[in-house]
């Protein structure tokens, strides 16, 4: 079984729902992240038999796993190369100005994690690379090996929310100083594990997540990634189109629901009709039994806006 066939999508059946799929319609989704098509498959077939998804991944290898599985579907599922921040573009080239439905489902893949030569885990051995787009310049090492002791506690506090944040980025320093530049996952994991000391606290929760979390984020530059994505995405709304977006973490969680509450808001003037709703007062998060099958998902977020004028 190949990594696109036992790959498990979060909240498939609350996507389904939250994105209004049905079948008969000639409906277009753009799936943000299509990584190893899980998603696109189910909306696929939810579908059938002519709705259509354009998959979206910022990682080439994961675009071609996401086209085996979904080669049976023939043209109802294109496949692009391409960031958030090209979200308009790609549709242009499509000469789509209106779809039914986005999905983004944020956040590392299966895929990514489970790769130890890819470098996103703090529990593997590996290259500190974090890239999703293997293209891009710079890699995790080349954050942790030029930063000053200030700016990677800045960038460990803001974007892993960590409290040792400060103590973290002097024993990085500190360890360069003394042995050269950190080139792999398991010596930045050591380091961070030296400064937690709290083994009876690691079975859930590996100590370097969090530092690792940040400096993904910073190689993918995710949150700005997200803002534009988000914007791009709520132009292509049809009426009745619905944006839904799964998150992994509070920074992914706030900015999404800061972007739905001030768009919900900035469409209701006294004069015009509501043009954009929140579908849920509350995320959707997934049921013990999926958490149980699956404890990827546990963290996982889902909120909807829907275009209604």
């Amino acid at each position: 079984m190949g990594p696109e066939e036992s790959h498990q999508p979060v909240m498939v059946n609350e996507v389904l729902t939250a994105l209004a799929c049905k079948s008969g319609v000639k409906a277009i989704y753009i799936d943000c992240t299509v990584g190893l098509g899980g998603h696109a498959e189910a909306i696929l077939n939810a579908t059938a038999p002519y709705g259509k998804v354009i998959g979206i991944d910022r990682d080439s290898a994961a675009l071609a796993l996401a086209q085996k599985r979904c080669a049976s579907f023939g043209d109802r599922m294109i496949l692009r190369h391409g960031s958030f921040k090209g979200l308009i573009e790609i549709a242009e080239t499509l000469a789509l100005s209106e779809v039914a439905g986005v999905l983004f489902d944020l956040g590392v893949s299966s895929m990514q994690l489970d790769s130890p030569n890819r470098g996103f885990s703090c529990k593997a051995t590996g290259p500190l690379d974090m890239r999703m787009d293997p293209s891009l310049p710079r890699t995790a090492a080349d954050w942790v090996n030029t930063l000053h002791e200030k700016p990677l506690a800045d960038l460990i506090d803001q974007y892993g929310e960590e409290r040792a944040s400060r103590r973290i980025a002097r024993a990085i320093v500190q360890y360069r100083k003394a042995n050269g530049p950190i080139t792999t996952t398991d010596t930045l994991a050591d380091i961070v594990c030296r400064v937690i000391r709290r083994k009876s606290s690691w079975k859930r929760i590996h100590p370097a997540t969090k530092t690792f979390q940040a400096l993904r984020i910073a190689v993918n530059d995710e949150l700005g990634e997200l803002d534009a994505g988000l914007s791009q995405a709520i132009s292509l709304l049809a009426v009745g189109g619905r944006l839904v977006v799964i998150s992994f973490h509070s920074l992914e969680d706030r900015s999404v629901k800061n972007c739905f509450r001030a768009t919900a808001i900035a469409s209701t003037p006294h004069e015009k009709p509501r043009r954009f709703i929140n579908l849920y007062k509350k995320p959707v998060v997934p049921t013990g039994e999926e958490i149980t099958r699956n404890p990827r998902a546990r963290s996982a977020k889902l909120r909807a806006l829907e275009r209604v004028a």
